[in-house]
């Protein structure tokens, strides 16, 4: 009986099939904004919805000056990351329409990215602008080693009623509160970002304007309620301005009564003064595409 050969065209068909390469994975863009939230550009008002003052103060910022950077993109399922260790003084009350641009990612794998983080560290030596914020002001954010800056007015408007002109207490506050922000979450709960293959995903860090008005402090979603009186009540010496000084002179028992605040969480320590508390909102600043929130924080130079 003739003995069958085999075919040793299935062995080179296999043998080519092996050699060649494998598919590259598709990839996609994260271009990263920073945003201010709308109480930056319009204030708060006084009235009884869930963002109003509930106490009668209408508040007006003039100046908002934040140092923010470090952005950092990374995932659960792999060690592929992206990070960008800049950092920019950026004027929010000036910012563009669209926001600040500070920093895109090329080349990376279109799937979604779970983790993503960046920093509201204090300014430092080698902080850059982004027009229209003046070089003024990153000299200024620098030369004091500020994470934010504010300046603005309270003024007393009785719900319903007219504003008082002659109950403007303005402030000029300058905070050192360095904070990292991670495991960002948008307001729906979804970790991070989607990079879309061939696409570029909007990635915003969103910094927002209300949280020295909050009656405690949030690590999380923001279930609270908004209150200015403390702001007037650290007026000592009723001169139409409350100043940093001030504030360290007022104990948070008086002016943040517990029948009204709870002050505990603060990651920067204890709150015995009302400028301990503002502190410690400074740390809650940091939110990401809007209302969704960046609940790990920890001090950052």
């Amino acid at each position: 009986m003739m003995k069958q050969m085999p075919w040793r065209g299935s062995i080179a068909l296999v043998a080519s099939i092996a050699s060649l390469p494998a598919c590259a994975e598709p990839t996609g863009t994260a271009q990263v904004f920073v945003q201010p939230e709308d109480t930056v550009s319009e204030g708060l008002t006084p009235g009884s919805s869930d963002e109003n003052i509930k106490d009668g103060w209408a508040v007006t910022y003039d100046r908002f000056l934040v140092a923010v950077g470090n952005v950092r993109a990374s995932r659960s399922d792999s060690d592929e990351k992206h990070v960008d260790p800049t950092v920019f003084v950026l004027d929010l009350r000036a910012a563009p329409a669209g926001g600040y641009v500070i920093t895109t990612f090329e080349d990376m794998t279109a799937t979604r990215w779970d983790r993503f983080g960046f920093d509201l560290p204090n300014a430092a030596p080698g902080a850059k602008s982004l027009a229209p914020t003046s070089d003024a002001d990153l000299a200024f954010m620098v030369e004091n080693g500020f994470s934010v800056y504010i300046e603005g007015n309270i003024t007393q408007c009785p719900i319903g009623g007219m504003c008082d002109p002659a109950s403007e207490i303005i402030f000029r506050w300058g905070l050192k509160a360095g904070t990292a922000f991670d495991d960002c979450a948008t307001e729906d709960g979804f970790t991070g970002f989607a990079v879309p293959e061939g696409g570029t995903a909007q990635v915003k860090p969103t910094i927002h304007g209300d949280h020295w008005f909050f009656n405690n402090i949030t690590s999380g979603a923001e279930l609270t309620e908004r209150y200015a009186q403390y702001i007037a009540d650290c007026d000592l010496n009723m001169d139409g301005e409350t100043t940093i000084d001030e504030l360290k002179q007022a104990k948070a028992a008086d002016v943040l009564p517990s029948s009204k605040y709870n002050l505990s969480g603060a990651l920067t320590g204890p709150v015995t003064t009302a400028f301990d508390y503002v502190l410690a909102q400074a740390s809650t600043l940091g939110d990401f595409q809007g209302d969704g929130e960046c609940p790990t924080r920890r001090i950052s130079p």
